[in-house]
């Protein structure tokens, strides 16, 4: 499996002309078809274009399969949206979605020959996606820890609280079976 770092993949539903059938009818007869834009984050000039592959479907299996469930080209991309970064100003998101840059992610993962088509700043903008992104992986695994915590909270409290019913229950027979020796003493 080839390594797609910095490549990625969006697919559509696109009408091709049969042209056969179109003679053969006297009227436009049209297609669906599924095509393929491959490209690389940072080089807006390098882009592929063309019908699906059974190959294609391999190599970019999570974006085929978000096409297929209906998501538009964009929502085929996983990550963070810039524009739900704070640390960039429009006018960043603007200049990077230019350059085929969407997500946080992909802007993480440049590689240096994109950086120098960023220009002037590329190398503070990828360290600071990759620090936002360490962030948010140590901040959720915080927040798992959190959650285990509470949740082994509670399964000690329901534990001494069980603990508690069984002591009753072991003082309550103990308090039985003492009343009824005692009878027996006194008979």
């Amino acid at each position: 499996m080839p390594d797609n770092t910095g490549i990625y993949a969006s697919f559509s539903l696109e009408p091709v002309e049969q042209t056969f059938l179109t003679e053969k009818e006297g009227r436009p007869i049209f297609a669906d078809k599924e095509f393929v834009r491959i490209f690389i984050s940072g080089d807006k000039h390098t882009e592929v274009y063309r019908e699906v592959t059974d190959n294609d479907k391999q190599r970019f299996a999570d974006a085929y399969k978000r096409f297929k469930e209906g998501a538009a080209a964009r929502e085929q991309l996983t990550g963070t949206p810039l524009s739900q970064w704070p640390y960039l100003k429009p006018s960043q998101i603007k200049e990077l979605e230019a350059v085929n840059i969407y997500t946080v992610e992909q802007l993480a993962a440049l590689s240096d020959t994109a950086k120098q088509k960023i220009g002037m700043g590329a190398n503070e903008l990828t360290a600071a996606a990759r620090a936002y992104l360490a962030t948010a992986e140590s901040s959720s695994a915080a927040s798992a820890f959190a959650a285990e915590n509470e949740r082994l909270k509670d399964e000690v409290t329901r534990l001494q609280e069980q603990m508690r019913e069984m002591a009753a229950r072991f003082e309550a027979l103990e308090n039985e079976s003492g009343s009824k020796s005692r009878g027996r003493q006194a008979a």
